[in-house]
């Protein structure tokens, strides 16, 4: 392509162009793949710069005193510019910032071409982890020293440029005509870029498919065959001998001898017998295994022994996506290269995270049902993806803000699929992956999977009767979920348009086209069809507006009668006595009656969809027809389904096993309601449909024990009556690290309390500890929260401190709401502060000196108002029980252990821990938190006590190995 193109880069006084300024453009000029020309000015933005952009660009209020005013420098980037065509990363927000300059300085907006290289990177690579401009430039080896500032950032995206210039024309002539077929009629960024290459020279273009592609009607894609191992379905060893499983890591075996300098951990081979003595007796297992125990191999290890052995497939099951990534990644090649017989080792999602490829081919080959430009970037990239994926998950993709919306559109769905009528059934991804997963010696999956798949008595796995459960910790959550229901009236809105929108958008407005298409006595026959389709687009109307109706009276209710709220969310729990209240029960009556019309109506509608399906089964022959048709019948179920989820809602009012709650959302102009359902307690079932049904079920995870104890745990799992009958071993196994050594645990003594100070006092004096304590340590601290407005509060209140030591501050939902972006750019910078809430107190991990201070701001209590949380403690409080010592306390405990974890990843890692709530030390149940702890050293002490110490703990090196 020989487009003349011109890279800039603006770097400003903060994000809004209305009110913030330019205070540098740096631009370069890209001809024939080559720099030809630069451009670079400093601007005074005439204010004072923000310590932020300060310390994000090294450069100075003085630097900028000197520089002239944008007036005098935009007439002259313009003549830079001339006919070429602008190029940014992110151009939305540099030409938003350069059209505000021109509209000041009496120039007309840009009405130039713009291809914002994040865009393009994300059709041509779209497998990458991030789109962010270090990240790209990190993964393709481009030099990228001074990021944020203007010049650098410019050079560095033209050469992002070069490269994807380079891979776009080597894309397939099909994939360019379809693209060029999609963005024709619009207003695409892209599309004339796209229309150049897809109207080259023929010979720039790729016009047959690329090694080992095939095309099924216009959809290029790259096909995997299933492969089955021979004896897949084990019972090919001889017998299963513990020792003979346990030789596998012991010292002279085979990972000794795949591993120079390998050392045998005793807390491991601890760990691997006792989960082998469980598969080999039939017994449940619960095990705690510390960090670096390498609890992974500990139970894969035998679990495929005892598959190959028995001929019994065993289940492997994670809360997190990590976790399974990193069993895929760097756990199972491990196995391979020491394990002495071949075994066959399969991952296995929910149906959702597989990407159906008729339904891409469907609305690619009918350009006109994709609506808008974040839609059509969507499926461009679907097209690209299709020649790179061998698994179609969903889990490859990068899938931020509208593009994750459209994931739905695509994805795989038992009520969406035509099965053998399908073009790609034998090429499907999920039929390929349960392929997998029925042939496998040990299947990996989720506990989400595990969990559905007991609800629906068992018929999502393959059988197995042997599992293990990784994170632990979690089942207890997770089963309160799987085993409640959620309906919402988003679910509903949803299905509802994408069966009809706007009257000529969605599935019965396309299956009407199609008809409509049909020629001479195929149109006559259908006349049948195409009225019952038309009384079906009207009768959703009728659905949507009883659905309104049922909504909107529940929002009135809930911010009638709720009393609690959340940043505009308002959660209001049901409590069984809840209609005794004779307003609420006329309010309610009124709720009721709105649910019988609802149902009424979408009795009509499934009436009226099932004579569709009869009048249309000679279409389904067809597999477009077949496929729209499944695809209506798959949103009728799923209204239908919410429907009965709701009218069992309605029926669970005032029951004394389950928690009911609606959640409302106060600002949106729609009734955002949610509605939710919830076992009071999950042991009792997780014991009838889990541990009762099967053989052996290992729980492991890194923090299970009470006061080393695994009482809370056997009792909230339901593992009591396992353990009656004989049946349940457990296990505590320590962490090989040395905490005496390694970890230092502090409790200022004379810090605020926790309780009877405003919160604003408390994170004043917080935020003044906070920086004393960056400053000790040289940033390379994480700051652990229970509240995100109290983490907001403290940031603000940090930032403009610490900047003046050179430390940055990032803030989980301030600077960005992606943990694992947050903590790139934590360990990107010598000197930076981490404030994460929720999900940080856990699955970070940030190895080495990157990390060496972790500070707990409080106790991690959940809400004593969420509303499982006050129906158990109603519970045990009604059993005569001590609800707090029983329920709340563990509960913390478990949440304070995994936040411990954070600081300490190897066996050489050494800091500190600062926990700024007193309670810790000042009350009876606080010594459990620190009697769960795996043995730190603790020290308490005034603040200024605490920071000296401190400060002395992370300037001596750690003791020499003994």
């Amino acid at each position: 392509m020989s487009e003349t193109y011109v890279v800039f880069d603006l770097e400003t006084t903060g994000l809004q162009p209305t009110t913030d300024r330019i205070i540098e453009i740096g631009a370069v000029r890209v001809e024939n793949g080559q720099i030809t020309d630069t451009f670079q000015s400093l601007i005074d933005p005439g204010v004072p710069l923000p310590p932020l952009i300060k310390d994000l660009t090294g450069l100075t209020d003085e630097q900028l005193k000197e520089a002239p005013v944008i007036d005098d420098v935009i007439g002259e980037f313009l003549r830079f510019i001339g006919d070429s065509v602008l190029v940014a990363h992110n151009a939305e927000f540099d030409l938003r910032f350069l059209n505000e300059a021109l509209e000041e300085g009496g120039y007309l907006a840009f009405a130039g071409e713009v291809i914002d290289t994040l865009s393009l990177a994300q059709i041509l690579w779209p497998r990458q982890a991030s789109y962010a401009l270090e990240a790209l430039t990190r993964h393709h080896g481009i030099v990228h020293d001074s990021a944020h500032r203007a010049m650098h950032d410019a050079t560095a995206t033209a050469e992002v440029l070069k490269l994807l210039l380079a891979k776009a024309e080597e894309m397939p002539f099909l994939i360019l005509q379809q693209i060029h077929a999609l963005t024709e009629y619009g207003d695409w960024p892209l599309r004339h870029f796209f229309r150049r290459l897809a109207e080259g020279s023929t010979k720039l273009m790729q016009l047959d498919e690329p090694e080992g592609c095939v095309t099924i009607d216009r959809l290029m894609h790259r096909p995997v065959p299933v492969t089955i191992k021979e004896n897949e379905t084990g019972g090919t060893l001889d017998g299963f001998e513990i020792e003979e499983v346990a030789g596998v890591l012991a010292k002279g075996g085979p990972m000794s001898d795949l591993m120079s300098g390998y050392e045998e951990r005793p807390e491991q081979m601890q760990m691997l017998r006792a989960v082998a003595e469980a598969f080999d007796e039939g017994k449940h297992l619960i095990v705690e295994a510390g960090t670096g125990t390498g609890k992974s191999l500990a139970y894969l290890i035998p679990a495929v022994y005892y598959a190959k052995a028995k001929g019994q497939r065993v289940v492997v099951a994670t809360h997190t996506i990590n976790l399974q990534e990193q069993l895929r990644e760097r756990d199972i090649p491990l196995l391979e290269q020491v394990m002495p017989f071949p075994f066959d080792i399969s991952v296995f999602k929910g149906r959702a995270n597989y990407l159906c490829m008729r339904k891409v081919a469907t609305q690619i080959n009918h350009q006109g049902w994709i609506a808008d430009n974040h839609e059509i970037t969507f499926f461009v990239r679907m097209l690209t993806w299709l020649l790179e994926t061998d698994g179609g998950d969903r889990e490859e993709l990068t899938l931020a803000g509208p593009q994750g919306d459209h994931w739905g559109k695509v994805a795989s769905g038992a009520d969406s699929c035509i099965n053998k009528a399908c073009p790609w059934f034998r090429n499907c991804y999920y039929h390929r992956a349960r392929s997998g997963a029925q042939h496998a010696d040990v299947l990996i999956t989720n506990h989400s999977l595990v969990l559905t798949d007991v609800k629906t008595d068992h018929n999502v796995l393959p059988g197995y009767d042997y599992l293990v459960i990784d994170e632990a910790h979690h089942m207890e959550d997770e089963a309160t979920k799987h085993l409640g229901s959620e309906v919402s009236y988003l679910q509903m809105y949803g299905a509802l348009n994408r069966l009809l929108r706007d009257k000529n958008k969605g599935l019965l407005f396309q299956l009407l086209q199609a008809v409509d298409g049909l020629q001479g006595d195929e149109a006559t026959a259908y006349g049948d069809l195409r009225d019952v389709l038309e009384r079906l687009m009207e009768q959703i109307g009728e659905v949507r507006e009883s659905n309104e109706d049922v909504f909107r009276q529940l929002h009135d209710f809930i911010l009638k009668h709720a009393t609690g709220m959340d940043s505009g969310r308002v959660t209001m729990r049901l409590k069984p006595d809840a209609m005794e209240n004779e307003k609420m029960a006329e309010a309610w009556t009124g709720v009721a009656s709105a649910c019988e019309n609802l149902q009424s109506e979408v009795q009509t509608m499934r009436k009226l969809a099932g004579k569709m399906e009869e009048y249309a089964e000679e279409l389904m022959r067809d597999e477009i027809y077949a496929g729209l048709i499944t695809d209506i019948n798959g949103q009728v179920k799923e209204i239908d389904q919410g429907w009965m989820d709701l009218a069992s809602f309605m029926r669970s009012v005032g029951s004394e096993t389950s928690v009911l709650w609606l959640e409302a959302d106060e600002r949106a102009s729609r009734p955002i309601v949610f509605l939710y359902s919830a076992p009071i307690d999950v042991g009792p079932l997780l014991h009838t449909h889990l541990f009762s049904k099967k053989e052996s079920v290992v729980l492991a995870s890194a923090t299970l024990t009470i006061n080393q104890d695994f009482k809370y745990a056997i009792h909230q799992l339901g593992l009591y009556e396992s353990q009656e009958m004989g049946r349940l071993l457990s296990l505590q196994v320590d962490s090989p690290f040395h905490y005496k050594n390694q970890a230092l645990l502090c409790v200022p003594t004379d810090s605020l309390p926790v309780k009877g100070v405003p919160e604003d006092q408390f994170t004043t004096s917080f935020a003044e500890s906070l920086t004393n304590l960056a400053r000790v340590s040289q940033g390379r601290m994480l700051v652990l929260f229970t509240s995100h407005r109290m983490l907001r509060e403290t940031y603000h209140k940090i930032k403009p401190q610490l900047a003046e030591h050179g430390i940055t501050v990032l803030g989980q939902g301030v600077d960005s709401t992606s943990r694992h972006r947050l903590v790139t750019e934590f360990q990107r910078h010598d000197r930076a502060v981490l404030f994460g809430a929720s999900s940080f107190w856990e699955g970070v991990d940030i190895p080495g000196d990157d990390l060496t201070l972790l500070v707990i701001a409080r106790l991690p209590f959940w809400p004593p108002n969420q509303p499982i949380v006050e129906a158990r403690t109603e519970k045990l409080e009604g059993e005569g029980r001590n609800a707090f010592m029983e329920y709340s306390v563990p509960q913390a405990i478990i949440r304070f252990k995994q936040g411990f974890g954070r600081l300490i990843r190897t066996k050489r890692d050494r800091g500190a821990i600062v926990v700024y709530d007193r309670r810790i030390t000042e009350t009876r149940y606080g010594r459990h938190f620190i009697k769960s702890l795996p043995d730190p050293w603790t020290y308490q002490g005034t603040e200024r006590e605490v920071l000296r110490t401190v400060y002395n703990w992370l300037k001596s090196p750690l003791p020499a190995k003994e």
